[in-house]
């Protein structure tokens, strides 16, 4: 059961230490609390273009494990003006309230049920709505859409997963290190995706964008999300995704593969790839563009 709508949400309009692109002319962002039906509350950025159309559909934009929004900056930059967003901080980020931690379920099939919620509650029914997403994120987004329940006009995935090969290593740290040991841990984790699955070399932002992350990461909430989906796959639900799903990757990003993401192109019946330069292109100005023009043309 739903909580009562009265207590659904909370808003808070000041922003605070988030980036100065929040404090853009041309869109407000407000700042909203959307509480669970597991008593979970996460953080929704509700950005809205200042001449607001209501004929326009919304985008409901879900980034990656763990990810900043300062990281998206160029994107919404680009959208905000014209789009509605709902920018989505999934429940494995530190912005979450848990009621209680040991018996909270950080599952992507739960994460799924939660953006289920957030299209229920927060978007108008009739209302046309897009969604994008990257990464972990754009894992969530697969998962709803092929539970076929509401769906999206159509979605634009940057680079997204399809299973969590951790290594075993990692695995022995998720499973039997105490997170109090994160600190000692995070060195490690940094230079195994520095040297092992990122390129230092001709990305070095993405290596500053991912080591930030770690910084930022909660330990016991990182910890609990890594072990629950350590096997997880999503590659038997792709033929069941029936609308329409354009694929983004980018040439240089060692960490999600090309190959896998041509892979899945082909098992979802109504689906696109689009491929550019490098991990910081689609981080870009150019993605919010390319989204725009596809929003557009429908």
């Amino acid at each position: 059961m739903l909580p009562d709508k009265s207590q659904m949400f909370s808003v808070n309009e000041k922003i605070i230490m988030l980036g100065d692109f929040l404090l853009n002319k041309n869109f407000r962002v407000k700042e909203k609390t959307l509480c669970l039906p597991d008593k979970v509350e996460i953080k929704i950025f509700d950005f809205e273009p200042n001449n607001s159309d209501p004929e326009k559909p919304i985008i409901v934009f879900v980034a990656g494990w763990v990810s900043l929004i300062n990281g998206w900056k160029d994107v919404l930059s680009t959208l905000a003006p014209k789009y509605r967003i709902l920018y989505v901080e999934t429940r494995e980020k530190r912005s979450a309230k848990f009621p209680n931690m040991k018996i909270i379920d950080l599952s992507i099939d739960q994460m799924s049920r939660d953006l289920d919620t957030l299209v229920s509650e927060m978007i108008p029914k009739g209302q046309p709505f897009y969604f994008a997403g990257s990464s972990m994120g754009a894992t969530v987004i697969l998962d709803y859409l092929a539970t076929k329940k509401r769906q999206s006009v159509n979605s634009f995935l940057v680079s997204p997963i399809c299973d969590f090969p951790f290594p075993g290593w990692i695995l022995f740290i998720i499973k039997f290190f105490p997170a109090v040991l994160y600190t000692v841990i995070k060195p490690i984790l940094k230079a195994y995706l520095s040297y092992v699955r990122l390129d230092k070399k001709n990305e070095p932002g993405q290596v500053k964008k991912y080591c930030g992350t770690i910084d930022a990461a909660e330990p016991v909430r990182l910890k609990a999300n890594a072990y629950a989906i350590r096997n997880y796959s999503l590659w038997k639900k792709l033929s069941d995704v029936k609308s329409p799903v354009v694929v983004i990757g980018a040439k240089t990003d060692n960490l999600h593969g090309i190959d896998i993401m041509e892979k899945m192109v082909k098992l979802i019946p109504f689906s696109s790839f689009e491929l550019m330069g490098s991990n910081k292109e689609t981080h870009s100005a150019k993605v919010g563009e390319f989204i725009d023009l596809y929003i557009s043309s429908d």
